[in-house]
């Protein structure tokens, strides 16, 4: 009987060590690429290619996580492409609807200063140093 038990417990112990949490978001290397763009703002175009990548991997399972649509689009913004920004920003705001306002602004701001450059608008990456 207690060789039984014991059996048990270590089918139960492992059957739930497989079990373990997932992660509901993919942020591929975002951390990495986030400090080391911080580190050189010239890097842009390889911080834009991690946060690119980022997306192309999200799916069903692993949601593409919050504010990465936003800050590939205000990369976008930055580079003068303000097409490209506000469809990131719609995706945004249509992935995670409690952005919704913010989106909007981001929107009417990329919209309104279309002939405007990033730096003329206020528009700016999140992400940049503001020191």
């Amino acid at each position: 009987m207690m060789r039984t038990s014991r059996i048990f417990v270590l089918a139960a112990a492992a059957i739930c060590a497989g079990c373990g949490p997932t992660t509901k978001y993919y942020w591929g290397n975002y951390s990495r690429s986030l400090y080391d763009y911080q580190q050189n703002p010239t890097n842009q175009v390889t911080y834009q290619a991690a946060l690119e990548s980022i997306i192309a991997s999200g799916d069903q399972t692993r949601k593409v996580p919050p504010g990465i649509y936003a800050e590939l689009g205000y990369l976008k913004l930055s580079s003068g492409d303000s097409e490209g920004a506000v469809a990131l920003f719609e995706k945004e705001k249509s992935a995670w609807p409690e952005s919704a306002l913010m989106m909007e602004k981001a929107i009417l701001n990329a919209r309104e200063g279309k002939n405007k450059s990033p730096a003329a608008t206020g528009v700016t990456p999140a992400s940049l140093p503001t020191s």
